[in-house]
Protein backbone atom coordinates (compact mmCIF):
# COMPACT_ATOMS: atom_id res chain seq x y z
CA UNK A 1 0.00 0.00 0.00
CA UNK A 2 2.59 2.50 0.90
CA UNK A 3 4.31 1.94 -2.22
CA UNK A 4 1.16 2.44 -4.43
CA UNK A 5 0.59 5.50 -2.32
CA UNK A 6 4.32 6.67 -2.99
CA UNK A 7 3.49 5.96 -6.72
CA UNK A 8 1.46 8.51 -7.14
CA UNK A 9 3.06 11.34 -4.53
CA UNK A 10 5.87 11.65 -6.18
CA UNK A 11 5.46 13.34 -9.20
CA UNK A 12 3.50 10.23 -10.81
CA UNK A 13 3.99 9.85 -14.71
CA UNK A 14 0.99 9.42 -16.92
CA UNK A 15 1.83 7.66 -19.90
CA UNK A 16 -0.73 8.53 -22.77
CA UNK A 17 -0.41 5.72 -25.27
CA UNK A 18 0.99 6.17 -29.02
CA UNK A 19 -2.06 6.35 -31.24
CA UNK A 20 -3.13 6.10 -34.53
CA UNK A 21 -5.67 8.65 -35.10
CA UNK A 22 -7.26 7.51 -37.97
CA UNK A 23 -10.69 9.94 -37.53
CA UNK A 24 -8.15 12.62 -35.89
CA UNK A 25 -9.74 15.74 -38.00
CA UNK A 26 -12.61 15.51 -36.13
CA UNK A 27 -10.89 15.95 -33.13
CA UNK A 28 -8.54 19.33 -34.11
CA UNK A 29 -9.80 22.68 -32.68
CA UNK A 30 -10.75 25.58 -35.22
CA UNK A 31 -8.27 27.78 -36.53
CA UNK A 32 -8.19 31.22 -36.73
CA UNK A 33 -5.53 33.42 -39.33
CA UNK A 34 -3.21 34.67 -37.24
CA UNK A 35 -0.98 36.11 -39.50
CA UNK A 36 -1.11 36.88 -43.63
CA UNK A 37 1.34 35.54 -46.07
CA UNK A 38 2.42 33.00 -43.81
CA UNK A 39 4.90 30.16 -44.32
CA UNK A 40 8.16 27.64 -43.83
CA UNK A 41 10.69 28.86 -45.06
CA UNK A 42 12.25 24.85 -45.20
CA UNK A 43 9.13 23.69 -46.65
CA UNK A 44 9.70 21.28 -49.04
CA UNK A 45 12.82 19.48 -47.69
CA UNK A 46 13.96 17.32 -45.50
CA UNK A 47 15.22 18.92 -41.96
CA UNK A 48 17.34 17.32 -39.20
CA UNK A 49 17.21 18.06 -35.24
CA UNK A 50 18.65 20.96 -34.16
CA UNK A 51 18.30 22.73 -37.41
CA UNK A 52 17.10 26.30 -37.35
CA UNK A 53 13.76 26.55 -38.49
CA UNK A 54 12.21 29.45 -40.03
CA UNK A 55 8.61 30.62 -40.04
CA UNK A 56 7.48 34.08 -42.11
CA UNK A 57 3.98 35.95 -42.11
CA UNK A 58 3.25 39.71 -41.47
CA UNK A 59 1.54 40.10 -38.08
CA UNK A 60 2.99 37.98 -35.26
CA UNK A 61 2.41 39.24 -31.79
CA UNK A 62 4.94 39.28 -28.56
CA UNK A 63 3.22 36.37 -26.91
CA UNK A 64 3.38 33.87 -29.46
CA UNK A 65 4.60 30.70 -29.57
CA UNK A 66 4.71 27.41 -31.66
CA UNK A 67 3.79 23.70 -30.75
CA UNK A 68 4.48 21.16 -33.21
CA UNK A 69 3.01 17.64 -33.31
CA UNK A 70 4.83 14.90 -34.79
CA UNK A 71 3.07 11.54 -36.22
CA UNK A 72 5.33 8.77 -37.56
CA UNK A 73 4.93 4.95 -38.79
CA UNK A 74 5.42 2.40 -36.59
CA UNK A 75 5.71 -0.48 -39.04
CA UNK A 76 2.75 -2.48 -36.92
CA UNK A 77 0.10 -3.26 -39.14
CA UNK A 78 -1.99 -2.97 -36.22
CA UNK A 79 -0.36 0.14 -34.55
CA UNK A 80 0.18 1.86 -37.49
CA UNK A 81 0.91 5.29 -36.51
CA UNK A 82 2.50 7.11 -33.47
CA UNK A 83 2.30 10.50 -32.14
CA UNK A 84 3.82 13.14 -29.69
CA UNK A 85 1.68 16.05 -29.78
CA UNK A 86 2.09 19.75 -28.72
CA UNK A 87 5.71 20.06 -28.20
CA UNK A 88 6.71 23.33 -27.70
CA UNK A 89 9.37 24.76 -29.83
CA UNK A 90 12.32 26.23 -28.29
CA UNK A 91 12.14 30.16 -29.72
CA UNK A 92 15.38 31.74 -30.78
CA UNK A 93 14.25 34.71 -32.32
CA UNK A 94 10.49 36.31 -32.67
CA UNK A 95 9.92 39.73 -34.82
CA UNK A 96 6.56 40.88 -36.12
CA UNK A 97 7.69 39.47 -39.64
CA UNK A 98 8.72 36.14 -38.55
CA UNK A 99 9.87 33.33 -35.81
CA UNK A 100 12.81 31.31 -35.86
CA UNK A 101 12.87 27.79 -34.24
CA UNK A 102 14.93 24.70 -32.95
CA UNK A 103 13.62 21.45 -33.94
CA UNK A 104 13.78 19.08 -31.46
CA UNK A 105 15.96 15.81 -31.01
CA UNK A 106 14.53 12.60 -29.58
CA UNK A 107 11.64 11.88 -31.75
CA UNK A 108 11.71 8.92 -35.06
CA UNK A 109 11.88 10.44 -38.72
CA UNK A 110 8.60 12.30 -38.51
CA UNK A 111 6.26 14.10 -40.13
CA UNK A 112 5.45 17.06 -38.20
CA UNK A 113 3.00 19.49 -38.34
CA UNK A 114 4.14 23.40 -37.43
CA UNK A 115 1.68 25.62 -35.72
CA UNK A 116 1.36 28.68 -34.20
CA UNK A 117 -0.60 29.55 -31.09
CA UNK A 118 -1.66 32.76 -29.52
CA UNK A 119 -3.57 32.52 -26.68
CA UNK A 120 -6.75 30.37 -26.95
CA UNK A 121 -6.41 30.37 -30.92
CA UNK A 122 -4.34 28.44 -33.16
CA UNK A 123 -2.72 28.39 -36.88
CA UNK A 124 -1.16 25.48 -38.57
CA UNK A 125 1.59 27.07 -40.73
CA UNK A 126 3.26 24.00 -42.50
CA UNK A 127 3.88 20.66 -42.37
CA UNK A 128 7.84 19.20 -42.86
CA UNK A 129 9.46 15.95 -42.79
CA UNK A 130 11.99 15.18 -40.03
CA UNK A 131 15.04 12.71 -40.11
CA UNK A 132 15.50 10.50 -37.02
CA UNK A 133 16.12 12.08 -33.88
CA UNK A 134 16.69 9.45 -31.39
CA UNK A 135 18.84 9.29 -29.09
CA UNK A 136 21.32 5.60 -28.18
CA UNK A 137 19.29 3.45 -26.86
CA UNK A 138 22.49 1.65 -25.62
CA UNK A 139 23.62 2.49 -22.36
CA UNK A 140 26.78 4.24 -22.12
CA UNK A 141 29.59 4.82 -19.80
CA UNK A 142 30.42 8.40 -18.85
CA UNK A 143 33.05 10.06 -16.85
CA UNK A 144 33.49 13.57 -15.29
CA UNK A 145 37.28 14.66 -16.16
CA UNK A 146 38.13 18.03 -13.91
CA UNK A 147 41.03 18.38 -15.63
CA UNK A 148 39.31 19.11 -18.81
CA UNK A 149 36.11 20.43 -17.61
CA UNK A 150 34.93 17.65 -20.03
CA UNK A 151 32.00 14.95 -19.85
CA UNK A 152 33.20 11.85 -21.81
CA UNK A 153 32.22 9.05 -22.84
CA UNK A 154 34.29 6.05 -21.20
CA UNK A 155 32.85 3.11 -22.66
CA UNK A 156 30.48 2.20 -24.60
CA UNK A 157 29.45 -1.40 -26.45
CA UNK A 158 27.70 -0.40 -29.30
CA UNK A 159 29.01 1.79 -32.34
CA UNK A 160 27.52 4.84 -33.63
CA UNK A 161 28.67 8.30 -34.49
CA UNK A 162 27.50 10.18 -31.26
CA UNK A 163 29.63 12.55 -29.60
CA UNK A 164 32.58 11.40 -27.34
CA UNK A 165 33.16 14.78 -25.29
CA UNK A 166 31.01 17.60 -24.16
CA UNK A 167 32.53 21.12 -22.49
CA UNK A 168 31.11 21.35 -19.00
CA UNK A 169 33.24 24.76 -18.13
CA UNK A 170 30.15 26.41 -17.76
CA UNK A 171 29.47 24.73 -14.69
CA UNK A 172 33.26 23.21 -13.61
CA UNK A 173 31.88 21.95 -10.36
CA UNK A 174 29.21 19.63 -11.81
CA UNK A 175 28.98 16.81 -9.19
CA UNK A 176 26.62 14.08 -7.59
CA UNK A 177 25.61 13.39 -10.80
CA UNK A 178 22.83 10.74 -11.93
CA UNK A 179 20.97 9.57 -14.67
CA UNK A 180 17.21 9.29 -15.85
CA UNK A 181 17.29 6.79 -18.13
CA UNK A 182 16.57 7.63 -21.93
CA UNK A 183 17.13 11.10 -21.68
CA UNK A 184 20.80 11.32 -23.23
CA UNK A 185 21.93 13.40 -20.66
CA UNK A 186 23.06 13.77 -16.86
CA UNK A 187 21.78 15.71 -14.06
CA UNK A 188 23.83 17.09 -11.37
CA UNK A 189 24.58 19.77 -9.17
CA UNK A 190 26.32 23.25 -9.27
CA UNK A 191 26.20 26.46 -8.69
CA UNK A 192 24.49 29.32 -9.73
CA UNK A 193 24.28 32.77 -7.72
CA UNK A 194 26.01 30.88 -5.09
CA UNK A 195 23.43 28.74 -4.41
CA UNK A 196 23.57 24.63 -5.45
CA UNK A 197 20.75 23.28 -7.49
CA UNK A 198 20.44 21.26 -9.98
CA UNK A 199 20.89 21.20 -13.56
CA UNK A 200 20.63 18.93 -16.31
CA UNK A 201 23.46 18.66 -18.68
CA UNK A 202 21.94 17.58 -22.40
CA UNK A 203 23.73 15.32 -24.58
CA UNK A 204 22.41 16.24 -27.82
CA UNK A 205 22.64 20.18 -27.78
CA UNK A 206 25.35 20.54 -24.87
CA UNK A 207 23.25 22.72 -23.13
CA UNK A 208 22.60 23.29 -19.30
CA UNK A 209 18.87 23.85 -18.10
CA UNK A 210 18.18 24.38 -14.40
CA UNK A 211 15.51 21.88 -13.04
CA UNK A 212 14.50 23.83 -9.83
CA UNK A 213 16.61 27.08 -10.35
CA UNK A 214 17.03 29.10 -7.52
CA UNK A 215 16.50 27.09 -4.25
CA UNK A 216 19.52 25.66 -2.07
CA UNK A 217 19.28 21.95 -2.63
CA UNK A 218 20.76 19.24 -0.10
CA UNK A 219 20.87 16.39 -2.78
CA UNK A 220 19.21 14.85 -6.15
CA UNK A 221 17.75 11.38 -6.47
CA UNK A 222 15.99 9.81 -9.22
CA UNK A 223 12.53 7.58 -8.58
CA UNK A 224 11.43 4.69 -9.87
CA UNK A 225 8.67 6.33 -11.54
CA UNK A 226 10.97 7.92 -13.69
CA UNK A 227 11.52 11.58 -12.32
CA UNK A 228 14.10 13.85 -10.89
CA UNK A 229 13.75 14.73 -7.05
CA UNK A 230 15.84 16.72 -4.89
CA UNK A 231 15.78 18.12 -1.29
CA UNK A 232 15.44 21.84 -1.56
CA UNK A 233 15.16 24.54 1.05
CA UNK A 234 12.01 26.31 0.02
CA UNK A 235 11.49 28.21 3.16
CA UNK A 236 14.85 29.57 5.79
CA UNK A 237 16.03 26.74 7.61
CA UNK A 238 13.01 23.92 6.32
CA UNK A 239 13.72 21.32 3.46
CA UNK A 240 11.17 18.98 1.39
CA UNK A 241 11.22 16.56 -1.33
CA UNK A 242 10.68 18.24 -4.63
CA UNK A 243 9.54 17.23 -7.93
CA UNK A 244 11.75 19.09 -10.44
CA UNK A 245 9.62 21.62 -12.09
CA UNK A 246 11.57 20.88 -15.58
CA UNK A 247 12.00 17.42 -16.25
CA UNK A 248 14.60 16.08 -18.99
CA UNK A 249 12.17 14.95 -22.38
CA UNK A 250 12.76 11.08 -22.53
CA UNK A 251 12.68 9.43 -25.84
CA UNK A 252 9.81 7.33 -24.75
CA UNK A 253 7.43 9.21 -27.10
CA UNK A 254 5.03 9.50 -24.33
CA UNK A 255 3.29 12.56 -22.60
CA UNK A 256 3.53 13.17 -18.63
CA UNK A 257 1.89 14.64 -16.47
CA UNK A 258 1.71 14.59 -12.64
CA UNK A 259 0.28 14.86 -9.55
CA UNK A 260 1.22 17.45 -7.29
CA UNK A 261 1.14 17.21 -3.52
CA UNK A 262 2.68 19.75 -0.85
CA UNK A 263 4.83 17.36 1.43
CA UNK A 264 5.78 18.73 4.84
CA UNK A 265 9.09 20.81 5.31
CA UNK A 266 11.72 20.05 8.22
CA UNK A 267 15.10 21.22 9.58
CA UNK A 268 18.41 19.70 9.66
CA UNK A 269 19.19 17.99 12.23
CA UNK A 270 21.57 19.46 14.80
CA UNK A 271 25.01 19.48 14.44
CA UNK A 272 24.63 19.39 10.74
CA UNK A 273 24.39 22.13 7.91
CA UNK A 274 23.85 22.13 4.41
CA UNK A 275 27.17 22.36 2.84
CA UNK A 276 28.20 18.85 4.41
CA UNK A 277 25.39 17.21 1.94
CA UNK A 278 25.44 16.65 -1.79
CA UNK A 279 28.54 15.48 -2.32
CA UNK A 280 27.41 12.19 -3.80
CA UNK A 281 23.61 11.88 -5.19
CA UNK A 282 21.04 10.65 -2.90
CA UNK A 283 19.19 7.29 -2.96
CA UNK A 284 15.24 6.69 -3.58
CA UNK A 285 13.96 3.93 -1.59
CA UNK A 286 10.05 3.80 -2.89
CA UNK A 287 8.92 0.72 -0.36
CA UNK A 288 10.02 3.13 2.61
CA UNK A 289 9.62 6.97 0.97
CA UNK A 290 13.07 7.29 1.49
CA UNK A 291 15.73 9.29 0.74
CA UNK A 292 19.23 7.78 1.64
CA UNK A 293 22.04 10.75 1.84
CA UNK A 294 25.48 10.76 3.16
CA UNK A 295 26.80 13.97 5.04
CA UNK A 296 30.25 14.77 5.27
CA UNK A 297 31.39 15.89 9.12
CA UNK A 298 35.61 16.41 8.02
CA UNK A 299 38.65 14.70 9.65
CA UNK A 300 37.53 11.46 7.75
CA UNK A 301 33.77 11.04 9.69
CA UNK A 302 30.49 10.49 7.83
CA UNK A 303 27.04 9.93 9.34
CA UNK A 304 24.75 8.15 6.82
CA UNK A 305 21.17 10.32 7.04
CA UNK A 306 17.74 9.44 6.29
CA UNK A 307 14.90 11.80 4.77
CA UNK A 308 11.52 10.34 4.88
CA UNK A 309 9.15 12.14 3.07
CA UNK A 310 6.25 12.55 5.86
CA UNK A 311 8.83 12.13 8.63
CA UNK A 312 12.26 14.01 8.04
CA UNK A 313 15.64 13.45 8.82
CA UNK A 314 16.96 10.62 10.85
CA UNK A 315 20.51 10.34 11.59
CA UNK A 316 22.75 7.08 12.36
CA UNK A 317 25.41 6.48 13.99
CA UNK A 318 29.17 8.35 12.93
CA UNK A 319 31.38 6.14 10.92
CA UNK A 320 35.04 6.36 9.70
CA UNK A 321 35.72 6.82 6.17
CA UNK A 322 37.10 8.64 3.18
CA UNK A 323 33.65 8.91 1.28
CA UNK A 324 30.12 7.27 2.03
CA UNK A 325 28.14 6.59 -0.92
CA UNK A 326 24.36 5.66 -1.19
CA UNK A 327 23.84 2.99 -3.52
CA UNK A 328 20.68 0.61 -4.44
CA UNK A 329 20.41 -2.04 -7.25
CA UNK A 330 17.64 -4.40 -7.83
CA UNK A 331 17.53 -8.23 -7.14
CA UNK A 332 18.78 -10.26 -9.75
CA UNK A 333 16.05 -13.07 -11.20
CA UNK A 334 12.69 -11.65 -9.25
CA UNK A 335 10.17 -10.32 -11.92
CA UNK A 336 9.42 -7.32 -9.73
CA UNK A 337 12.74 -6.50 -9.40
CA UNK A 338 12.77 -5.15 -5.51
CA UNK A 339 15.85 -2.92 -5.02
CA UNK A 340 18.45 -3.50 -2.23
CA UNK A 341 19.73 -0.09 -0.60
CA UNK A 342 22.69 0.73 1.23
CA UNK A 343 25.99 2.25 1.74
CA UNK A 344 29.69 1.93 0.44
CA UNK A 345 32.04 2.68 3.38
CA UNK A 346 34.63 3.82 1.10
CA UNK A 347 38.64 4.29 2.39
CA UNK A 348 42.00 3.54 0.73
CA UNK A 349 43.72 0.13 0.83
CA UNK A 350 45.86 0.99 3.91
CA UNK A 351 42.49 1.64 5.89
CA UNK A 352 40.92 -1.46 4.96
CA UNK A 353 39.80 -0.71 1.84
CA UNK A 354 35.79 -0.28 0.66
CA UNK A 355 32.77 -2.27 2.11
CA UNK A 356 28.97 -2.59 0.69
CA UNK A 357 26.41 -2.41 3.43
CA UNK A 358 22.96 -2.72 2.77
CA UNK A 359 20.26 -0.75 5.34
CA UNK A 360 18.09 -2.68 7.66
CA UNK A 361 15.27 -0.29 7.30
CA UNK A 362 13.54 -2.02 10.86
CA UNK A 363 16.40 -0.83 13.40
CA UNK A 364 17.57 0.96 10.81
CA UNK A 365 21.34 -0.09 11.00
CA UNK A 366 24.25 -0.94 8.14
CA UNK A 367 24.09 -4.60 7.63
CA UNK A 368 27.79 -6.66 7.73
CA UNK A 369 28.76 -5.90 4.30
CA UNK A 370 28.12 -8.20 1.50
CA UNK A 371 30.94 -7.30 -0.62
CA UNK A 372 34.46 -5.84 -0.28
CA UNK A 373 37.24 -4.32 -2.41
CA UNK A 374 40.79 -3.18 -1.52
CA UNK A 375 40.94 0.04 -2.94
CA UNK A 376 38.71 3.19 -2.51
CA UNK A 377 35.34 3.55 -4.15
CA UNK A 378 34.76 6.90 -5.73
CA UNK A 379 31.83 6.63 -7.79
CA UNK A 380 28.81 3.60 -8.15
CA UNK A 381 26.23 3.02 -11.00
CA UNK A 382 24.13 0.71 -12.34
CA UNK A 383 22.12 0.15 -15.44
CA UNK A 384 18.26 -0.72 -15.45
CA UNK A 385 18.92 -3.24 -18.04
CA UNK A 386 20.70 -5.52 -16.01
CA UNK A 387 19.67 -6.20 -12.97
CA UNK A 388 21.48 -7.91 -9.64
CA UNK A 389 24.86 -5.37 -10.98
CA UNK A 390 26.54 -2.48 -10.05
CA UNK A 391 29.71 -0.52 -11.61
CA UNK A 392 32.30 1.07 -9.26
CA UNK A 393 34.78 3.56 -10.11
CA UNK A 394 37.81 2.98 -8.00
CA UNK A 395 41.45 3.94 -6.89
CA UNK A 396 43.81 1.39 -5.47
CA UNK A 397 47.47 1.97 -4.44
CA UNK A 398 47.76 4.77 -7.03
CA UNK A 399 45.66 2.92 -9.86
CA UNK A 400 42.05 3.81 -10.90
CA UNK A 401 39.52 1.15 -12.65
CA UNK A 402 36.58 0.22 -13.23
CA UNK A 403 34.80 -2.80 -10.90
CA UNK A 404 31.65 -4.41 -11.53
CA UNK A 405 29.60 -6.44 -9.14
CA UNK A 406 27.37 -9.36 -10.26
CA UNK A 407 24.53 -10.47 -6.91
CA UNK A 408 23.97 -13.38 -9.03
CA UNK A 409 27.24 -15.12 -8.29
CA UNK A 410 28.67 -12.56 -6.00
CA UNK A 411 32.10 -11.62 -7.90
CA UNK A 412 33.84 -8.84 -9.37
CA UNK A 413 34.72 -7.94 -13.21
CA UNK A 414 36.30 -5.41 -15.46
CA UNK A 415 34.80 -4.19 -18.26
CA UNK A 416 37.13 -5.18 -21.77
CA UNK A 417 39.27 -2.17 -23.42
CA UNK A 418 39.10 0.35 -21.13
CA UNK A 419 41.19 3.99 -21.32
CA UNK A 420 43.39 5.22 -18.87
CA UNK A 421 40.96 5.83 -16.42
CA UNK A 422 42.76 8.32 -13.81
CA UNK A 423 41.56 11.71 -15.05
CA UNK A 424 38.25 10.86 -14.39
CA UNK A 425 36.43 11.34 -10.69
CA UNK A 426 32.90 9.51 -11.37
CA UNK A 427 31.44 7.53 -13.70
CA UNK A 428 27.62 7.01 -14.55
CA UNK A 429 26.07 4.39 -16.64
CA UNK A 430 23.37 6.46 -19.41
CA UNK A 431 21.02 6.31 -22.49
Amino acid sequence: MMKNRLFFLIATPLLLALNACSHKEEYEPAEKQLVTNAGVREAGRKVNPGDTIHLYGEGFQTGDYVTLDFRWDTGDPSFPEGSGMNNYAKIIEAKPNGISFLMPYRKPESRVRIILQRAADRMTLGELPVADGQTPKDFRLYGVNPDRNTIETVWTQGKGNAATKWDMSAHPDFHSIVNLEKTYGLCGLAKADGVQQPFFFDFCTGEWSPLNPSFNTLSLAVTNTGYFVSIQEKAPGKYNLSTSLRQPEQSNYATRTSVVEKLPSFELPAGLSARQFGTYAGMFDPESGTVFLSADKGAGKWVPVLFHIRKGFRVLDEIEAEALIPFSFSVPGDKSQPRLAGYVISSPSAKGGSRFCLLDKESPHLQEPFATLPGKVVSITCRTDRPGRFTVLTITNGKTSVAEYNGADKTWSSLPDLPDLSPYTSVTWAN
